[in-house]
């Protein structure tokens, strides 16, 4: 039973037992609704005796309203659920739509609508209520300008307060052979929450991927969005086209150091697979086995991991996914091919070989995984990720001796590949990352003192766009307070010659410093409070949330933080 004024529905009889036995719950429940019911309150009477005779008078032939029924497809009779059916299996084959866009959500929200519209209207034709591909296609613009819109006015503050970069990337759809180029932007807000927003994704065909072409385009969503020219950071892996365009204009470019992770183990694979011929005919043994697995089919289903073949966007991840599946159905895919006569396919794979790889890999997936992160901060895990994969590649005396050349191939791979691409900024990152502070992953000594020293003056660097910035804000402000002043105040000061070496007393608005001096004085006051301060047990390993909660303490380093914690470590 449903009530006629908020649709709450009641049950009468509980569900069938094990005996076969419902209970009867009776009307009582809903009774009392009545007495309650809000809706029930407010309706005028008249309007209620008017919804009477609408519905004595209404046809036959009228969809009853959803105040008189509660339906699930359970209480469908045979007739509506096989009528049901067959209209659903009518839009799969018809449409050649798969058989899970039965349960998209967007198609049942609007079978949903259409379910609702008919309560409320009667028994309606769909067409003569359904818009076609020209309204829809004009509504997914309208919504597209609002969404410009919305997200430009949301953009305009980490604008201004240099809290906002982006990535950008061109990457290939292998099913449908097209090219499309992609542009994200990350932004910070007052609370030091990192959120980001795919700003475009457009189909670049290829002959059109010259700088000059990558470059107008994001030349026009930076105009669109209201991005700032010049400094505005920008991730990007190492393609020539992609480099080229920013160098045009000179952006503030960072690589994108999950792609240097892969050339990282890409080169280094390739060059022992020149050199060495047994690991060369190791790895083409499990290019075979991988081949012949996919186009088995069968055997994937008798084996305790799917042999993979990639890792689809994620190359970097490939290494890892491909030789630990086969490590760990190896004697389960040796027993199937002895079956078939085939387990000549497995003999040029050393399963010890195998495994070291695949634990190896595991390793470095697990450092290529933080890098990759969207929700957190990244940029500080770039240099402690390069200490860490030079340390699982240093060489042991149980390596097999293929092992340990990979070992070796890998070392000198990061050295030039990886390390080369690390900047003053991402070691400013990891100092920033109070867990990182200290440089624990350095042995050295005088460079550990070398890289600290490098650091401090980097920072005194980005703190002087803040003081720019602070003194261009204070600037607009005494001059909109002076000319919008009608008179002088009644009470007047002598000007204090000490007023510099004096202890600013608390306000809200924030403090300004009169001279660059004394900003790098209270800069240098600020980073030696940091170095003293000993983190909490309960540090969650998000540096933004660490300075959140002292930007009222050291707020200058605390608003350097805010914008560097914005720049992804990868694209």
């Amino acid at each position: 039973a449903a009530c006629n004024h908020c649709f709450t529905a009641y049950r009468t009889h509980s569900k069938t037992n094990t005996e076969q036995n419902r209970k009867n719950y009776g009307l009582r429940p809903f009774h009392a609704h009545l007495k309650e019911c809000k809706a029930k309150q407010n309706k005028v009477v008249n309007n209620i005796q008017s919804s009477f005779s609408t519905a004595s008078s209404s046809k036959a032939s009228t969809q009853p309203s959803i105040s008189q029924f509660a339906y699930n497809k359970n209480l469908l009779n045979e007739n509506l659920a096989a009528k049901l059916k067959d209209a659903e299996l009518k839009f799969v084959v018809t449409g050649s739509h798969s058989f899970n866009t039965l349960e998209n959500g967007g198609l049942l929200d609007l079978l949903q609508v259409g379910i609702e519209i008919g309560a409320k209207n009667g028994l309606v034709n769909v067409r003569d209520i359904f818009y076609g591909r020209k309204t829809i296609r004009q509504e997914a613009i309208n919504k597209f300008e609002l969404f410009v819109s919305s997200i430009r006015c949301l953009l305009d503050e980490p604008v201004k307060r240099h809290c906002i970069a982006a990535t950008c990337d061109l990457w290939s759809n292998d099913i449908v052979k097209r090219s499309y180029l992609d542009f994200t932007v990350f932004w910070s807000d007052d609370n030091y929450q990192l959120h980001h927003c795919l700003l475009r994704c457009k189909h670049f065909p290829n002959e059109t991927k010259t700088a000059i072409n990558i470059w107008n385009e994001i030349k026009q969503i930076f105009q669109s969005f209201g991005l700032s020219f010049g400094d505005t950071p920008i991730v990007t892996d190492q393609g020539a086209n992609m480099v080229a365009a920013f160098k045009l204009t000179d952006e503030a470019r960072f690589p994108c150091m999950a792609h240097r992770c892969h050339t990282t183990i890409e080169t280094a694979w390739d060059r022992l697979d020149t050199k060495n011929t047994q690991f060369s005919t190791f790895n083409t043994a499990v290019k075979d086995i991988r081949k012949y697995v996919q186009r088995s089919g069968v055997i994937q289903e008798n084996l305790e991991k799917t042999i993979k073949s990639s890792s689809g966007t994620r190359s970097w991840r490939s290494y890892f996914n491909v030789h630990d599946s086969l490590h760990t159905s190896y004697e389960q895919l040796l027993t199937i091919l002895r079956h078939r006569n085939q387990q000549h396919r497995l003999y040029q794979i050393d399963p010890v070989l195998l495994g070291a790889i695949a634990d190896l890999m595991k390793s470095f997936s697990l450092i290529f995984d933080s890098l990759e992160f969207a929700n957190v901060p990244t940029l500080q895990n770039v240099v402690p990720s390069y200490y860490m994969l030079k340390y699982y590649v240093q060489p042991n005396k149980n390596d097999l001796v293929i092992f340990a050349e990979l070992k070796v191939e890998l070392l000198n791979s990061l050295e030039e590949k990886y390390a080369l691409s690390i900047t003053e900024l991402h070691w400013i990152a990891s100092y920033l990352d109070p867990s990182f502070k200290n440089f624990s992953f350095i042995d050295d000594l005088e460079y550990l003192n070398k890289k600290k020293k490098a650091v401090r003056k980097g920072i005194h660097i980005l703190a002087t766009d803040l003081f720019d910035q602070s003194h261009s804000t204070f600037s607009s402000i005494t001059q909109d307070t002076s000319t919008s002043a009608d008179t002088p105040s009644s009470k007047r000061f002598k000007q204090d010659p000490f007023a510099d070496f004096r202890q600013k007393t608390a306000s809200p608005s924030p403090t300004v410093f009169p001279t660059k001096r004394a900003w790098t004085v209270e800069l240098d006051r600020q980073i030696q409070i940091y170095e003293h301060f000993q983190l909490d047990s309960d540090y969650n390993n998000n540096p933004l949330s660490f300075w959140k909660n002292q930007k009222d303490t050291i707020n200058m380093l605390s608003n350097i933080a805010n914008s560097l914690f914005v720049i992804p470590a990868s694209s």
